[in-house]
């Protein structure tokens, strides 16, 4: 091999492996940008009373670790055994769901960390405050695992403070709507229980969504898990109006 053809051979090598590494370097900040907008976008819906953060974070099989040593602390695997064993029992005891503000947000790599201060009522009329942060490591815009530090002290308080039981009294027999409300179709089967919680099953899916509600004369509040707020109207004993659906009582 001559020097020239030598020489423009090794040029165009170096060229191409520049090139790969540029195109791979793009490639790699275009995913970190994704996952931090994609985070971004998620929390402002949340903030906006709207959308399903939980459900639309986190994957099926997410790991999520809440750092520290009381019991509300360690690691919930699954999203249903997170929802179940940590948001619900928490959201039972608001009179009004948690609503976040974004103080930042890095990405790096597959992680997305996120600060945020969280306020909300809770049901015995006392103010909720706490600050976060959130480390969500990142796999085709879904959450594997989650890693979270808060205030536990103030969590803690409003599950010692306001007992799960007590609050299911305050709402029992106070009404005449506890039942299976489902709509025409069969395809959204939404149940209002004694203690004041409610379970919506939609099509395969049980237990789609859960929550808090709350009945006054024949207007209805929810408040799910999740964070969002919805409400609906008993038109009759047997038609509840929500969410632009009609549901019959079963």
């Amino acid at each position: 091999m001559t020097m020239p053809r030598r020489f423009t051979v090794v040029v165009t090598l170096a060229f191409a492996t520049l090139i790969s590494g540029l195109a791979l370097a793009q490639n790699r900040d275009s995913t970190i940008e994704r996952n931090r907008q994609f985070i971004a976008q998620a929390f402002e819906k949340w903030a906006a009373g709207s959308g399903t953060f939980f459900q639309d974070v986190l994957a099926p099989d997410v790991v999520w670790t809440i750092k520290g040593t009381s019991p509300a602390a360690g690691s919930y695997r699954g999203r249903d055994a997170f929802m179940e064993q940590a948001v619900a029992p928490f959201a039972a005891r608001l009179s009004s769901p948690v609503r976040p503000t974004v103080k930042d947000i890095w990405a790096d790599g597959n992680d997305v960390i996120v600060h945020w201060d969280g306020a909300a009522t809770a049901a015995d009329g006392a103010p909720y405050s706490n600050s976060y942060v959130w480390i969500f490591r990142m796999a085709n815009l879904r959450a594997t695992e989650v890693t979270a530090f808060l205030d536990l002290v103030p969590y803690d308080d409003v599950i010692r403070r306001i007992p799960i039981d007590q609050q299911g009294d305050t709402q029992m027999n106070q009404h005449p709507y506890v039942g299976m409300w489902v709509t025409d179709d069969g395809r959204i089967r939404h149940e209002l229980l004694l203690n004041g919680r409610y379970d919506e099953a939609r099509g395969t899916r049980e237990s789609a969504y859960q929550g808090r509600y709350e009945v006054k004369g024949n207007h209805i509040d929810y408040w799910d898990d999740t964070g969002f707020t919805a409400d609906g109207v008993f038109v009759d004993e047997n038609t509840l109006h929500h969410g632009g659906m009609i549901f019959r009582r079963r």
